[in-house]
């Protein structure tokens, strides 16, 4: 099951670490929804004609009409720790995006309307859609790999 949180106000340290409140508020994915608007599915990647299924509906409903594979890997990814730095940084696009979780594990953040930060831990099978003018930031978790799909609109700048 999906784990989301909200994190610590003023999170010191490594950003691939949890930064849980104390106690830990934890968050269902309904309330995700209704505090960002940010959407997540958990999706069957065993059924392919499910997991086909719900990504042609993703795609038509949010008119995506481009995708890559995005890999980040400590290992492998010239200038690791600058690039987690860099994604780790607050941003706001002007149109929605979509992350299905491939193999790995990652945390994506996500400010409420009450500029409070969510994190979501995604990993394999997760999808999520954050909306337009939403302030987010990513980053892995301490395995230090993910690949994910990305799916984009036309006019979308990666």
């Amino acid at each position: 099951m999906v784990q989301i949180w909200q994190m610590e106000p003023y999170p010191c340290g490594d950003p691939r670490l949890p930064h849980h409140l104390f106690p830990p508020k934890k968050i269902t994915p309904d309330e995700l929804s209704k505090r960002t608007g940010t959407l997540y599915w958990k999706l069957d990647t065993l059924d392919q004609v499910a997991l086909a299924k719900r990504l042609t509906t993703l795609k038509l409903e949010h008119s995506f009409k481009k995708e890559d594979i995005f890999t980040l890997d400590a290992e492998t990814t010239a200038n690791f720790d600058d690039k987690i730095e860099e994604l780790f940084e607050e941003s706001s696009v002007p149109f929605e995006q979509a992350r299905m979780i491939i193999e790995g594990t990652a945390y994506y953040d996500v400010e409420d309307k009450n500029g409070q930060w969510v994190r979501i831990f995604c990993e394999y099978g997760d999808l999520i859609l954050i909306p337009a003018n939403t302030c987010f930031r990513f980053t892995t978790t301490p395995h230090n790999f993910v690949k994910m799909r990305r799916f984009y609109k036309d006019e979308d700048s990666e």
